[in-house]
Formats: structure tokens, C-alpha cells, sequence
């Protein structure tokens, strides 16, 4: 695994904290806050890859991701 500093909004992250307190030890919950940033992250992936992309993965980027503001803001 690699490191990453993201923002979030602080409601979206107080839900995620409460939905990982209240979900660990049952099925399909999720034991930590990277468990479920990484399956959300997954299924947003499949999701754009399926409706945008012929549900192929999108090509590898190989530069640098860009930083800072968003592209159209």
C-alpha cells in the first residue's frame, strides 16, 4: 500500500467513522477506514470503467497526476 493525503468533507467522514464503528465485526463491514475507502474506491472505479470506458480499465497513467485545483474550477 501507498500513503495519500486527501480532503474530505468532514459530515462524509463522520458518517464513514460511524459506519466503520458500527459495521467491524459483522459481515460485509468494514474493519478500518482504508477497508472501506478502498472497497468505495473500487466499486467507483468499476462503475466509471463499466459506463464510460466498455468496462475496460482505463489506460495506466504514466506521468504525474496533476495537483491542485480541480480541472473546470
Amino acid at each position: 500500500m501507498i500513503s495519500r493525503t486527501f480532503r474530505f468533507q468532514e459530515a462524509l467522514i463522520r458518517r464513514a467513522e460511524t459506519a466503520v464503528l458500527r459495521t467491524a465485526g459483522l459481515d460485509g463491514g468494514h474493519v478500518s477506514m482504508t477497508a472501506l475507502l478502498n472497497t468505495a474506491l473500487e466499486r467507483e472505479l468499476a462503475r466509471l470503467e463499466d459506463e464510460l470506458n466498455a468496462g475496460e480499465p482505463f489506460p495506466a497513467n504514466r506521468g504525474e497526476f496533476r495537483r491542485g485545483r480541480p480541472i473546470g474550477s
